[in-house]
């Protein structure tokens, strides 16, 4: 079976054949669990035969993912069947947030653990580093020493308290004696010397310093699973040049062990299968690999596990929210097709062969290399008229080109994207040399209007370099500073920007509007002369569809307006028009 199992074609490949799960054989219940998406897989997990042999199968990863949005009792029936590995690396991610230990989360894993058995709660506190549990018991409880000359009332007045050998008194909060006296009591009867450590060390440790080497021995497992501390992982970040990239170092395959492969797989979290995801230029050069020996294919898929991590591990490991580890592994298989594709030249057989001699992380610089390109030459922009004020020139913009540079100017540029529902940003990362071609052709419309706005009234600049009140913004858009070119052009043969009288509106109405119907539309006469007097034939097609967002937005305020009574310019974007006079009585 191709290693590779591209996720366009999971969903129609499993449709159906997990109706009929339980009856199935084991062999074919493991099978059918792997090649699903994360969302089947949290059901198909209670209902297979042997749970033990599912549960061992996933990475770490995924059973942390699998787990989280399962109810208690549910969590707790798979945390049963996990392998202490698989434990402590869910307690490194919740029980912490950043670098401080998460009260909240040390209690929730705690009764987790409690509900699933006495035996995964002892394995993981005994297991667990010291300075990790007692960092996490000095978020929930205090604890004193019986001195014998004076009873336990007296030191602890009305706190509520408990102790299993009157030696160790522990205070906690009411809500939460249940699951950490639970917790301690499988503790103290099974393994008295740890409890009596963690209770001296709940009361003699300093909070800062123990937290602080607690943390610093999770970021190290964290690492030694392919997630780097944020400022390491942001390395992959980082443009590499073109000769960079021919003179790196090429892949050396070893000797397969099938064996040794397969115990090691359950380590590694197979992303191209937890989400479905669209058909992309990467999945096109997989498929020219099926017939490569299995160390090949392995040792690709192995690298994207890899640089998922990293990607994911930039801001922080945090499997909290699952879309931050949704949108790590979509963006290192977006920026990998993207970079093969720019590598190869859409050669498919040329990017299978740099599939398999250069190392994935490169591929994916490369990438970043021609996103950085671009977005340096929007900062440029920025830069030369606008001071480096980048939310003034984004608010100057005229859509979507406000949403194209505001995806650029991102540390990590993303590409905007019309059919994204507007409530979601309409930005993603981006996938292929289409995007690429698209924004740097908007760059270069927005470049070529600045300069043409430098040429004929470059005083706008000067304002816009310094913020403008919120009820002059309109006034110093784009769309109402080009439309005031215009009008004044048809009116006057200048280039004025600036306000215009009721009067001047209803002359630009008569000179540059011809009717069709019920309806007003430019004449195309107005436009080409317009254009014949500014602009070459190559900048003219280069500017037509940032003209014609302008044209456009003349027909839809100005097509049916009814200027008899004046024009109200509260309801006009495109031109600044003074208010209609007030009648006298």
């Amino acid at each position: 079976m191709l290693v590779f199992r591209l996720c366009f074609e999971y969903n129609i490949g499993l449709m159906g054949r997990t109706d009929n799960f339980e009856e199935l054989s084991l062999e074919e219940q493991v099978r059918i669990f792997r090649e699903s998406p994360l969302k089947d897989k949290r059901d198909l997990i209670l209902r297979c035969h042997d749970p033990d042999r599912i549960t061992h199968s996933l990475s770490h990863e995924e059973l942390y993912l699998i787990t989280r949005e399962m109810d208690l009792e549910e969590r707790s029936e798979v945390i049963r069947h996990a392998t202490l590995p698989q434990l402590l690396f869910i307690s490194d991610l919740e029980c912490w947030k950043k670098d401080r230990i998460r009260a909240n989360g040390f209690l929730n894993w705690l009764e987790t653990l409690s509900a699933a058995d006495d035996r995964q709660c002892l394995n993981w506190l005994l297991e667990s580093d010291y300075e990790m549990v007692v960092a996490g018991l000095k978020e929930l409880i205090h604890v004193l020493k019986r001195e014998w000359e004076f009873p336990p009332d007296e030191a602890l007045g009305d706190m509520p308290y408990f102790s299993l050998d009157e030696f160790y008194f522990v205070y906690v909060k009411e809500e939460n004696l249940e699951t950490v006296k639970r917790a301690l009591e499988i503790l103290f009867e099974n393994h008295r010397g740890r409890y009596a450590a963690l209770m001296e060390g709940v009361i003699s440790e300093m909070d800062y310093e123990v937290e602080e080497e607690a943390y610093r021995k999770r970021e190290k497992r964290l690492e030694d699973l392919g997630f780097p501390d944020p400022e390491t992982a942001r390395r992959v970040y980082r443009p590499i040049t073109e000769e960079e990239f021919e003179n790196y170092p090429r892949k050396e395959y070893h000797a397969f062990d099938a064996d040794l492969r397969e115990a090691a797989r359950a380590k590694l979290p197979d992303y191209l299968v937890l989400w479905s995801d669209q058909k992309m230029y990467l999945d096109d050069v997989l498929l020219l690999l099926r017939e490569e020996p299995m160390e090949v294919r392995q040792s690709l898929e192995d690298e994207l596990v890899w640089l998922s991590n990293k990607v994911i591990a930039c801001d922080g490991v945090d499997f909290a929210a699952e879309e931050k580890i949704h949108r790590g592994a979509k963006r290192t298989r977006a920026l990998v097709s993207l970079g093969l594709q720019c590598a190869s030249g859409n050669d498919l057989v040329k990017a299978s062969r740099y599939l398999k001699e250069r190392w994935i992380e490169t591929i994916f610089r490369l990438a970043i290399s021609r996103l950085v390109e671009i977005r340096g030459d929007a900062e440029e922009l920025v830069t030369k008229y606008w001071k480096g004020a980048a939310r003034d020139f984004l608010e100057f913009l005229v859509p979507p080109y406000e949403l194209i540079f505001k995806g650029l100017l991102r540390t990590v540029p993303e590409c905007y994207d019309h059919r994204i529902d507007i409530a979601e940003g309409q930005l993603r990362d981006f996938r292929d040399v289409e995007d690429l071609g698209k924004t740097q052709k908007a760059v270069m419309q927005i470049r070529q209007i600045h300069e043409f706005l430098n040429d004929q009234c470059p005083r706008i600049f000067d304002r816009g370099a310094k913020r403008q009140k919120r009820d002059q913004a309109r006034a110093h858009s784009l769309l109402s500073i080009l439309g005031e070119i215009f009008a004044s052009y048809v009116l006057k043969g200048t280039t004025n920007v600036g306000m215009i009288s009721q009067a001047e509106a209803v002359q630009f109405l008569e000179k540059a509007f011809k009717r069709e119907g019920n309806v007003r539309v430019l004449t195309a006469e107005s436009k080409e002369n317009f254009f014949d007097k500014f602009f070459s034939k190559s900048d003219m097609e280069l500017l037509r569809p940032l003209w014609g967002l302008v044209f456009q937005a003349f027909e839809d305020e100005f097509g049916r307006l009814d200027v008899s009574e004046g024009i109200d310019p509260r309801f006009i974007s495109v031109l600044n028009i003074q208010a209609k006079k007030l009648k006298k009585e």
